[in-house]
């Protein structure tokens, strides 16, 4: 077509820089940003020492138990985000984005601001948080090793007729918020009513996750409403005294205090920064787990944790109708109950050695992201489920007899698989006998 032809056409017809495809690709790249940052307060927090562990003076071990406190309850609410997103999707007609990149974040993968690394608690980290925490207009340093790692880059504006979804550049996650707000708003004035085509019963509310915040949506104010509470709870949000910002500047200020007492206070174990399952082809990009025992440890909570994803991906189930409605259910409560156990394994291997040769650099949880993580078809979902869980109840057994502190989570785990398989009953397929499930392990 001939530029002058074209851009008659475009005057006739002109194009939206709004639409259902990009409100989708936005909402995919918040749930994202939730899941990394869930991700890395979890590191951090797992980091912590217990009292008994030592790194700081007695009387000073109640206030690290508050620090960890604290940024688990951070960490709760972040899946309160990643929740809400799911509804948001949801509501508009896609399924909810569970997957992300594995970390550490490639560089430019988000805006040049936006470092998403694992690191051990420390005052450096805690900067970190705080920045990516911070209100607009806030002109608050990054951590120092994060900043270090940024890059001079911007996504730039959207070419030609822009008909490829695409974010944003955005210095703070409150202005992406910001964007995302105003893509509902100008869809909702364009489409109406029909913007939120998708089915209420696949959403997730508060009567089945309890958590502060946790709304379903059926109209634009529910959706304005949610982004709100993601807002005010902490990304870019205001500095009141409960969100996330002030929360991790309190603990900032408190590890400063603690430290400034030249008492050589070690609160967390010597973390690795970025470390991961697989020999990586830059040895530069992190420190590959190959000390045996953090290895099989490292191996189990990565596997927990991508069954964990795999149960929030069946939470939010299939179409309405009242034989679809256990099964949903009985995924969220095992994927809430499998984060417990999840955090006893990370915690205890940061106290692990990662490597022969770095005894002072120990492990970590990578959150791995398995490539299949799309939900199962209906009829499979408890035959695969309890399958998996049996099998993680073999290697929690198996590992758990070299690591001792590990078998209080054999009882854990024992119950999740049984409440699992007293919830959700086998489907039967189309045209074949029910299969019956796997009876729960023992």
């Amino acid at each position: 077509m001939p530029p002058d032809t074209m851009e008659k056409a475009a005057e006739a017809a002109p194009l939206r820089l709004s639409s259902r495809e990009q409100l989708a690709h936005l909402l995919a790249e918040a749930a994202e940003l939730e899941h990394n940052l869930l991700c890395c307060y979890l590191y951090a927090a797992f980091s912590l020492k217990t009292p008994d562990q030592g790194g700081v003076a007695a009387a000073d071990a109640r206030r690290v138990e508050k620090w960890r406190a604290s940024i688990m309850q951070v960490a709760m609410e972040e899946m309160t985000h990643l929740a809400l997103i799911a509804n948001l999707s949801v509501a508009i007609g896609v399924r909810p984005h569970f997957n992300r990149p594995n970390l550490p974040v490639a560089p430019l993968y988000h805006p040049a601001d936006i470092v998403v690394e694992l690191a051990p608690f420390s005052l450096d980290t805690l900067d970190h948080f705080i920045y990516l925490e911070r209100p607009e207009g806030s002109d608050l340093p990054d951590g120092q090793s994060f900043a270090r790692r940024r890059e001079n880059y911007q996504r730039g504006d959207r070419p030609g007729a822009s008909l490829m979804p695409s974010a944003m550049d955005y210095a703070t996650i409150g202005e992406f918020y910001a964007h995302l707000r105003a893509c509902f708003i100008d869809l909702a004035n364009a489409a109406g009513e029909s913007l939120f085509c998708g089915d209420p019963s696949m959403q997730v509310g508060p009567d089945k996750l309890d958590l502060p915040g946790m709304a379903t949506i059926a109209q634009l104010d529910d959706a304005l409403a949610a982004l709100d509470t993601i807002v005010t709870q902490g990304e870019g949000g205001c500095a009141a005294e409960e969100s996330h910002f002030a929360r991790f500047m309190q603990i900032r200020d408190e590890l400063a205090e603690l430290q400034a007492r030249g008492n050589a206070a070690a609160p967390a174990w010597p973390a690795a920064r970025n470390p991961l399952m697989r020999k990586p082809a830059d040895p530069a990009s992190g420190v590959h787990v190959t000390a045996p025992a953090a290895a099989a440890v490292l191996d189990l909570g990565n596997a927990v944790y991508a069954l964990t994803l795999r149960l929030l991906a069946q939470a939010w189930g299939g179409p309405g109708g009242e034989r679809h409605q256990a099964r949903p259910a009985a995924a969220l409560q095992a994927a809430m109950q499998l984060m417990r156990v999840l955090g006893g394994i990370g915690q205890h291997l940061c106290s692990l050695p990662a490597r022969p040769d770095l005894a002072d650099v120990h492990a970590g949880l990578t959150f791995a992201v398995p490539r299949a993580t799309e939900p199962l078809v209906a009829a499979a979902e408890t035959l695969w489920i309890g399958e998996r869980l049996a099998e993680l109840l073999v290697g929690l057994k198996l590992v758990a007899r070299v690591e001792a502190p590990l078998q209080c989570l054999v009882p854990q785990l024992q119950a999740i698989a049984r409440r699992y398989a007293t919830a959700s009953p086998p489907l039967q397929a189309a045209g074949k006998a029910s299969t019956a499930a796997p009876a729960a392990p023992g």
